[in-house]
């Protein structure tokens, strides 16, 4: 009782109180000056050593001066003091030295992980999808869904560099080595799993292998019933969280799953259903449409399903108007097929866009089916096909504002503003998704599409390089054939020619059966504008009029519009501005976006007074 009067009347308590508020605040203090880079980071654990020690000075000079009246200093206080003050010192100085080492440590990691080339950055990081191991492939759907859940989740991250879900599928199954495979992806980490089951227990084994050595760094077994599907989510995205730490030796922050929907079999129903839509675009490449619509048809009732089961949930609605976007697009020369799945696409699009009005998917469902519509002149006007092109731009906008990573909403907008003369805006839209996606399903179109508006740009070095990323991403493409000779046309060149004919064989030979006589064609037009860009006017007439073809072998007339330019840099106006009209006669509707074309194919011809009357409305 002696010690705690003792206490209270050399006011312990008080002191101590306003001393741990007060170096409290003096902290925070320290760390708002951190953040705005006033103080080097080293200051906070160096305060916060001092904080700690000056807890037992203020205890000391409470004990000493706390009472009321005047106290001398002794000199055993004084001896206190000097020694916490060393202490303090000779600890501040250990750890600020600490935590220096440590940085040095952190910044020569990043730099020697910097100068790693990809396949070595243990950063970059591909989710090979899981194998399923159970009778009859039962789990399949299962296998997928943890692969692209994994694979979103570790997305979230921004240390690492994730290979998305089209590049990972681009490998399923392939039975390629897991270097060819790292190679291909330019990554240093691969995941593997496998999903079993005994019983009414799932069983996940996942593992991570450093891709530079083929070396295993880690491997996980993890066991759930049936019924703690979700359990089973979490479990392996704390796995993969415990194992980019041991990695990559960084704090790497928890993930979570977010299923969407606490309901376990609509999940896995949707799951079951994109496995079923993707047998379906596969039957479509194939060109057997009328096995792909059937199995389309399947993937909706799947989703209709799952709808019932979670009507809260938005993500069936939108699958299935993206379903209904795919089969819109088997519709062949059938309008009121067209029309039909396009308005029912749309429909989901709103059911999904009432409920979350900012929901990036729904609208670029919405933007993307609006313009499909357009683009397949299905509006009953001018002025409403007008409509329909804006109001697919807004939601296209929306939906990249909304979720920028939205590479597939990127690659549509990058068409649509390439079709209105936004050749900038389109340029960058594409390489946006590119950026965002490399392994996006149409990728070897936005990279034609990036080639093709560098081209329009006059931007030799760009156009070069697209073309160069293509052929290495797409040998076996025509395509990226075709624009090593037009390269051969820009201006300021020294064309080729005997190279491009070279190069017209092997064009020749990578052209699908159904393309290579109009392709065989358009090749020798694409020679003749190299030949007139060298100033070879003779030849460049001769070739252009034997590369020309009827309406059998050229029904949309590319030809007499790629012949235009050809007379128009050998300076044949008339000729030029008679096929441009031959163009226009067959595409009535490309009349205005010829008017408001600004690239430097035809300026010249735009100067003449025949051209004007040919474009005006």
């Amino acid at each position: 009782m002696s010690l705690m009067k003792e206490l209270r009347e050399r006011r312990l308590l008080a002191y101590m109180g306003a001393y741990l508020v007060t170096g409290f605040v003096a902290l925070e203090g320290v760390d708002q000056l951190i953040s705005y880079e006033i103080l080097p980071s080293v200051a906070y654990p160096v305060a916060l050593v001092v904080y700690l020690f000056g807890i037992m000075g203020s205890l000391t000079f409470a004990w000493y001066h706390g009472e009321k009246g005047r106290q001398e200093v002794s000199r055993r206080e004084m001896s206190i003091h000097a020694t916490l003050f060393v202490l303090a010192a000779a600890t501040g100085f250990y750890v600020a030295r600490a935590e220096l080492a440590d940085q040095e440590r952190e910044r020569m990691r990043l730099a020697g992980l910097e100068q790693l080339s990809p396949t070595e950055d243990p950063r970059r990081i591909a989710v090979m999808y899981f194998e399923d191991r159970s009778p009859g492939g039962e789990l399949a759907y299962l296998a997928d869904g943890l692969t692209e859940t994994l694979i979103d989740e570790l997305s979230q991250i921004e240390a690492l560099h994730v290979v998305s879900r089209n590049g990972s599928r681009l490998y399923r199954g392939s039975g390629l080595s897991l270097d060819s495979i790292s190679q291909a992806l330019q990554v240093g980490t691969l995941v593997e799993g496998t999903v079993a089951e005994s019983g009414d227990q799932l069983r996940v084994s996942v593992q991570m292998i450093d891709a530079a050595s083929g070396k295993q760094v880690g491997s996980r077994r993890l066991e759930r019933s049936r019924d703690e599907l979700f359990v089973l989510l979490d479990d392996l995205s704390l796995e993969m969280s415990l194992f980019l730490r041991e990695q990559l030796g960084e704090e790497i922050a928890m993930l979570q799953v977010t299923a969407g929907t606490s309901d376990t079999e609509a999940w896995a129903t949707v799951q079951r259903a994109r496995q079923v839509a993707e047998l379906a675009q596969e039957l479509g490449a194939a060109g057997d449409f009328s096995a792909a619509s059937a199995e389309l048809l399947r993937a909706d009732s799947l989703l209709d399903a799952a709808e019932n089961l979670d009507d809260q949930w938005l993500t069936p609605v939108t699958e299935r108007g993206w379903v209904a976007y795919r089969q819109a697009r088997l519709g062949g020369f059938d309008r009121s097929h067209y029309a039909d799945w396009i308005e029912r696409g749309i429909g989901h699009a709103q059911q999904a866009l009432l409920r979350e009005p900012t929901d990036a998917d729904a609208r670029e469902l919405r933007g993307t089916l609006q313009y499909w519509r357009y683009l397949l002149n299905l509006a009953a006007s001018p002025d409403e096909a007008e409509e329909l092109r804006g109001a697919a731009e807004v939601d296209l906008r929306a939906a990249v504002d909304s979720e920028p990573d939205q590479a597939s909403a990127w690659a549509s907008l990058s068409h649509l503003l390439a079709g209105k003369s936004d050749i900038a805006g389109g340029k960058l839209a594409a390489l946006r998704s590119y950026e965002v996606d490399p392994y996006l399903a149409n990728a070897d179109v936005v990279l034609w599409r990036l080639f093709q508006m560098s081209m329009d740009l006059e931007d030799d070095v760009e156009a070069r390089n697209w073309c160069e990323e293509g052929q290495r991403r797409f040998a076996e493409s025509f395509r990226f054939v075709e624009c090593q000779i037009m390269i051969q046309s820009l201006k300021g060149q020294q064309p080729n020619i005997d190279h491009a004919w070279q190069l017209l064989d092997r064009y020749m030979e990578l052209s699908p059966a159904h393309l290579r006589e109009f392709n065989r064609h358009k090749g020798e037009m694409l020679i003749a504008m190299a030949l007139a860009r060298a100033g070879q006017v003779d030849s460049a007439r001769a070739l252009a009029e034997r590369a020309r073809a009827d309406a059998t072998v050229d029904p949309v007339r590319e030809l007499a519009y790629i012949e235009a330019i050809v007379r128009t840099w050998l300076q044949e106006y008339d000729e030029a501005i008679r096929l441009l009209g031959v163009f226009l006669a067959a595409n009535p509707g490309q009349r205005e976006s010829v008017a408001r074309d600004q690239t430097w194919y035809l300026t010249d011809l735009r100067a003449q007074p025949g051209f004007n009357s040919l474009v005006a409305p």
